[in-house]
């Protein structure tokens, strides 16, 4: 198995993992557009996750001061009155509850972001990324706070997950 460094740097550890998982890719297209277009990808996914907050307290304020109409016709001139969001925001609102997970825990490594572990229900592809993520936050911390062996045994473990998802030929992660 052949080992290469993680990368400490948010962004290339960003575009690390959008390499290494076409389903990170694939989800961060349809919010931020093509990663090859848009070197700043990472701050347009984590803008979007955060705005998202917002824009969701908007939508209960508003349907809290005027509460929606019965009628099919009336509902949709109410929301087309509702709170307006970004592009970026109405991409990632769409998504379902897993891929929103998984854009959160890309999100991270842009900035602060609402994430907790209760927001771990992936799939296996979703449980490979996870084990990068992991790789990523273990390199980015200081090594003397890890014995060495067991740097070992995280490396050897994370990279059993990818290669089990993805199969063989794929690096395992090294400090």
């Amino acid at each position: 198995m052949t080992v290469i460094e993680v990368p400490t740097d948010a962004y290339a550890a960003a575009d690390w993992l959008a390499g290494r998982h076409p389903w990170v890719r694939q989800l961060v297209e349809r919010i931020a557009g093509r990663i090859d277009d848009h070197p700043d990808w990472l701050d347009v996914i984590t803008q979007a996750v955060n705005e998202s907050e917002g824009d969701g307290a908007a939508w209960v304020e508003y349907e809290r001061r005027h509460p929606a109409p019965d009628d099919d016709a009336a509902f949709w001139e109410w929301h087309a009155q509702g709170p307006k969001a970004s592009p970026h925001v109405r991409a990632f609102g769409v998504m379902s509850s897993g891929e929103k997970n998984l854009v959160r825990l890309v999100a991270t490594l842009g900035g602060r972001v609402a994430w907790s572990p209760r927001d771990v229900s992936f799939d296996q592809r979703g449980a490979a990324v996870l084990a990068d993520w992991l790789a990523i936050v273990h390199a980015q911390l200081p090594a003397w706070l890890y014995p060495a062996a067991s740097d070992d045994a995280l490396v050897v473990r994370l990279a059993a997950v990818s290669d089990a998802t993805n199969g063989q030929g794929v690096p395992a992660v090294s400090r």
